[in-house]
């Protein structure tokens, strides 16, 4: 089944590897961390490379929500739990950076970005919400309680978060991409020292950063073998009837939903 972003996408091609290559930082990974990280680098004036083992954007990336939130579920309790208001604040503050960072770049790349405010809500546990209320609340983090979420369905109320965003990722990405040195087709089958070796070519590289959210290699401390897979489902609706906003259930099983 074909992502809903990449339907409407026409991504660049990029070729793969032809030989050997140095570069200062290499990039293991096409999708949306990978190719910021080598967009900014390049900015900062850093030679690096990114391969990937397919096609950029083919993996997570293409199958996000594309929502773009400081609000991951009710985490903020979890982390005043561990570093109190202080630990609260900065990661509220560094998550609206980003979502900030992402308008920003969205003047030079159109991806059709919308502002949109974002809500955590429950069915049931209206107790966890006002937990996450008073945490946030003692933060300083700009957020309020909802008795109701407007939604169509029965709900206890949610925590909403002003200001965050969705867009149209692989719009942006396609865009961002063909600022960048990419190889596509080019599966690193390992790594020794500064080396990654592919079916193509050795790079050699100073620094190498691994983005393939799932781990490929089998380090000592890295234990990918602890990671499972799991797997969610999309239901596009034409003219369904949602509200404006963003919707998150804090019920992992539960639903994610927005208007695009």
């Amino acid at each position: 089944m074909q992502s809903i972003w990449r339907k409407q996408s026409h991504m660049p091609y990029f070729p793969a590897l032809d030989g050997d290559r140095k570069t200062d930082v290499l990039i293991i990974g096409g999708g949306i961390a990978g190719i910021l990280t080598a967009y900014f680098l390049k900015q900062c004036g850093v030679s690096c490379l990114l391969a990937d083992g397919r096609r950029i954007c083919s993996g997570t990336t293409q199958n996000t929500t594309a929502k773009i939130t400081a609000q991951h579920g009710l985490i903020y309790q979890k982390l005043a739990r561990i570093g109190g208001a202080p630990l609260v604040q900065q990661y509220a503050a560094l998550q609206q950076r980003a979502v900030e960072q992402y308008a920003a770049l969205s003047q030079r790349f159109l991806c059709d970005f919308t502002w949109s405010d974002h809500f955590v809500y429950s069915c049931s546990n209206r107790k966890i919400l006002e937990q996450e209320m008073s945490v946030l609340l003692r933060a300083g983090v700009p957020a309020q309680l909802v008795t109701e979420a407007a939604l169509l369905f029965s709900n206890v109320g949610a925590v909403q978060f002003p200001r965050q965003a969705h867009f149209h990722p692989l719009w942006f990405l396609g865009q961002v991409a063909q600022h960048c040195d990419i190889v596509e087709q080019t599966f690193v089958r390992g790594i020794s020292g500064t080396k990654a070796f592919t079916d193509h070519g050795v790079i050699t590289a100073e620094r190498i950063v691994v983005a393939t959210h799932f781990l490929f290699l089998n380090w000592r401390g890295l234990y990918p073998v602890k990671l499972y897979q799991n797997r969610s489902y999309v239901l596009a609706l034409e003219r369904a009837e949602l509200p404006d906003g963003m919707y998150l259930d804090e019920n992992p099983n539960g639903l994610s939903l927005h208007r695009y």
